[in-house]
């Protein structure tokens, strides 16, 4: 317990220089594969093992920015006013989160390091495992959250930056001069005063009350910021939980390079859209305008994860590996270009064999 207080410490002190390595090596990640053997797997190690410890680093920042006066704490984003709002009320939800947090940032490596140790047939018995409790795990997410929409991620994400924080520590330290505390309510706030030290003459103070200024989703509830889902809404997000491992369970019976599992999965992912588009809009009586943001930005990114089926087979080994290997001839003969297209022929064998790279089952 001493070590991880005097870590907790060394962290908050140095955030600024664990952030810059951490991007460092996550940069490290990208250009390791094809470099030397086995380069695949000890770059997919290093980067779930700096996810897994991002995760640690945002718990102690957020504790210590939680010590900060109200005033000086970073504005939450939706997303985090969300999650946070479920975990700190649900231990269930939080569990959950984290479980399928650790898969998420995991599975490629388990799965290179399962193929690498017993063979192709231990590793989709494992794909079809780690599928399945994903499935479990968001069916149990959106039970504990009354059938709201599953959104991504599913864990609060860090909303300060490392670099900022030893200017919230000095904020923190001249607390006492630049705030006074209600006698009645004992609530804390920000002297006008403060606000005149810092920033450019005659905007401070107006720069200081825009950034009070209130947006709709501000206003809002934590958990009304998705809302909740009934009927073809509920079914269109169970087919899209169930997306994954019936496309997995296809490809073991009908094999990877049978037609039939691309189109069973584009049919589901298709229905799953239709289905939650109608039901949004039937939300507000076919009104565009009916989803919140927070809806919206997860209907985009679902959108994007169709995408992974040009990555996928048959269609990949049909049309997309060809042009591939095309571009990537072609740009070997450029000088910047080349740096991108040596990129991508290094990812290929990557495409080609590993689940996980194009499952789009985050």
């Amino acid at each position: 317990m001493d070590f991880l207080r005097k870590y907790e410490t060394f962290i908050f002190k140095n955030a600024s220089q664990i952030s810059s390595i951490e991007s460092t090596l996550r940069s490290l990640t990208y250009i390791l594969p094809g470099r030397f053997d086995d380069a695949d797997l000890a770059s997919e190690a290093l980067f779930s093992t700096l996810n897994l410890l991002g995760i640690y680093h945002d718990t102690i920042l957020t504790k210590h920015v939680a010590s900060l006066p109200a005033s000086h704490r970073p504005t939450p984003s939706p997303h985090n006013r969300y999650t946070r709002d479920w975990q700190s009320n649900s231990l269930t939800y939080k569990r959950v989160a984290l479980a399928l947090t650790i898969i998420q940032y995991t599975e490629v490596l388990i799965e290179m390091g399962v193929q690498k140790k017993w063979g192709a047939q231990y590793k989709w018995r494992v794909i079809t495992a780690l599928e399945a409790f994903k499935v479990a795990g968001r069916i149990a997410l959106m039970k504990l959250t009354n059938q709201r929409m599953i959104v991504y991620p599913v864990h609060t994400e860090r909303d300060v930056d490392p670099s900022t924080l030893a200017d919230l520590a000095e904020a923190e330290l001249s607390v006492k001069e630049s705030h006074w505390t209600g006698a009645r309510t004992g609530n804390t706030r920000l002297q006008l005063s403060a606000v005149q030290k810092s920033g450019k003459k005659g905007s401070d103070v107006t720069d200081f009350l825009l950034s009070k200024v209130l947006t709709p989703d501000s206003v809002r509830k934590p958990r009304d910021l998705v809302g909740l889902l009934s009927g073809l809404g509920s079914v269109g997000e169970y087919l899209f939980i169930l997306r994954p491992l019936i496309y997995v369970l296809a490809m073991r019976k009908y094999g990877q390079r049978s037609w039939y599992p691309w189109f069973l999965s584009l049919a589901i992912e298709l229905s799953s859209r239709s289905c939650l588009t109608t039901a949004l809009a039937a939300r507000g009586g076919g009104r565009s305008g009916s989803s919140t943001p927070l809806e919206k930005d997860e209907m985009k990114r679902r959108l994007w994860l169709l995408l992974y089926y040009v990555l996928r087979s048959p269609f990949y080994d049909r049309f997309t590996k060809e042009r591939l290997h095309k571009f990537t001839e072609s740009a070997s003969k450029k000088p910047l270009i080349s740096l991108v297209g040596g990129i991508v022929k290094d990812y290929q064998p990557l495409w080609e064999s590993v689940y996980f790279y194009t499952s789009g089952s985050s």
